[in-house]
C-alpha cells in the first residue's frame, strides 16, 4: 500500500492506494495550519479505511516547490513516518503533480505554481516528456516559450485554477517507484522570502 501526502498548497492533502488503485483521498481542514492538521489527516485517512500504519509498504510527498513552509513541513512529517516504519519515500516534484492532473493528452501541458509579484515556478510536459525542467519565472518572458495550444494547469494563467493533489502525488509515485529514497528533500527553486528581502535591505555602516 503507498500513501501520499501533499503539503504544498493551501490545504492539504493526503491519499491511499492499494494495488495501483485509489482508496480514498481525504483534505485537512482549510481554516487550520498544516502543522496543526497533517498528521491528524494522515490518521483520519487510515482509521477510515482501516489501515494501521505498519501495513504502508511505501511513502509519497510532495516535495515542492510551493509554500516553504507547507513543504517543509510535508516532507518532514513522511521522513519522520519511514523512518519509523523502516519504509522508503517517492518524492514528487509538484509541477509534475499539477501536469498530471490534466490527464492523458497528446497537447502539451504547461504547470505554473503563482510566487507572486509577477513571479511563477513552472515546467511544460508533453506524454509524459519534461520539455522544460521546472525552474523559477517571470511570467510574461517565459509565456514566449510556451508553445501554442499548450494546457495551463495551475494558479498562474491558468482559466481554472488548480493545486496539487495527494491522489496526483501517489500517481506519479506510483510510475517511480524505482526512485524511491530512505529519506526526502525539499525543493527550493528560488531563496525564501525573508532571504530574499535580507538581501535586499542595504547595511548600514557602523
Amino acid at each position: 500500500m503507498l500513501l501520499a501526502i501533499d503539503t504544498t498548497a493551501a490545504v492539504a492533502t493526503a491519499a491511499l492506494y492499494r494495488d495501483g488503485a485509489l482508496v480514498a483521498e481525504r483534505e485537512a481542514d482549510a481554516t487550520k495550519k498544516h502543522a496543526e492538521t497533517a498528521l491528524p489527516l494522515i490518521d483520519a485517512l487510515l482509521e477510515e479505511c482501516g489501515v494501521p500504519i505498519s501495513q504502508i509498504d511505501l511513502f509519497a510527498v510532495d516535495i515542492g516547490p510551493g509554500s516553504f513552509t507547507g513543504v517543509r513541513i510535508g516532507v518532514s512529517l513522511v521522513n519522520a513516518l519511514a523512518f519509523a516504519t523502516g519504509r522508503q519515500i517517492v518524492p514528487v516534484d509538484a509541477l509534475h503533480t499539477l501536469a498530471l492532473s490534466a490527464g492523458d493528452m497528446e497537447l502539451p501541458v504547461c504547470a505554473m505554481i503563482d510566487a507572486r509579484n509577477g513571479n511563477a515556478y513552472a515546467a511544460l510536459y508533453r506524454a509524459g516528456e519534461t520539455l522544460i525542467e521546472p525552474c523559477a519565472v517571470e511570467i510574461e518572458p517565459f509565456l514566449s516559450r510556451v508553445p501554442e495550444g499548450a494546457v495551463f494547469v495551475g494558479d498562474a494563467h491558468a482559466a481554472m485554477k488548480s493545486y496539487p493533489r495527494a491522489r496526483f502525488v501517489g500517481l506519479a509515485a506510483l510510475a517511480m517507484q524505482d526512485k524511491a529514497l530512505d529519506e526526502a528533500e525539499p525543493t527550493y527553486l528560488r531563496p525564501p522570502q525573508a532571504e530574499r528581502l535580507r538581501k535586499k535591505t542595504p547595511v548600514k555602516e557602523a
